[in-house]
């Protein structure tokens, strides 16, 4: 069956000024996020499988969960859990994530997610692209790629996501040579503070 993958990657995790007690917050802060945007989307993290990855996570919904949820409004309700939690944070202790979003044939054995299309979404993941987009957007909380054919999908099934939202990437990583698309979440408006 084909199934919605999600992975999620803290955004320098290993940034020298983050000792063991930032990760520990850090990752704790991420798991509760992503289980707040499941909530409010209407998901339950527990009902899908998912596999620790140190900075990040795989996770893997049931096969009945529309994977385009997770483009949207997934992915805008995780950016307003990550901006709660940011707000008043100086850089070395923002919660930034990037994300990937895919679907695809995954199989289980006894040490967990097995298949081509876990191994595609976590090309996607590392596309060195994807990771320059988040590094030359420091004020962006999450950075959302999309595979080409989830992408495609959500497009043509109309009004399920807005297309000039997203821009278009090329992840190149290892074996894989694909187009795929990146969402950042709009700023929010500046209000000035009154004198």
């Amino acid at each position: 069956m084909h199934k919605p993958l999600v992975a999620v990657d803290i955004v320098a995790f290993g940034d020298l000024r983050r000792d063991l007690d930032l990760q520990v917050r850090l990752r704790t802060s991420m798991y509760r996020g992503v289980a707040q945007a499941f909530t409010i989307t209407g998901l339950s993290l527990a009902d899908c499988h998912y596999e620790d990855r140190g900075d990040g996570a795989l996770i893997v919904a049931p096969g009945e969960v529309d994977p385009c949820r997770f483009l949207d409004p997934f992915g805008h309700h995780l950016t307003a859990v990550l901006r709660r939690e940011n707000r008043y944070l100086d850089t070395a202790h923002r919660l930034r994530l990037r994300a990937a979003v895919h679907y695809g044939h995954a199989e289980h054995d006894e040490r967990g997610i097995v298949g081509r299309a876990p191994v595609e979404l976590f090309r996607h993941l590392e596309a060195p692209a994807f990771k320059r987009v988040m590094a030359d957007t420091p004020d962006a909380d999450l950075g959302l790629i999309v595979s080409g054919s989830l992408f495609d999908d959500a497009s043509h099934r109309g009004g399920l996501i807005d297309r000039d939202a997203y821009r278009p990437i090329r992840v190149l990583v290892k074996e894989t040579r694909t187009n795929a698309w990146i969402w950042l979440p709009p700023r929010p408006p500046h209000h000035p503070t009154k004198p």
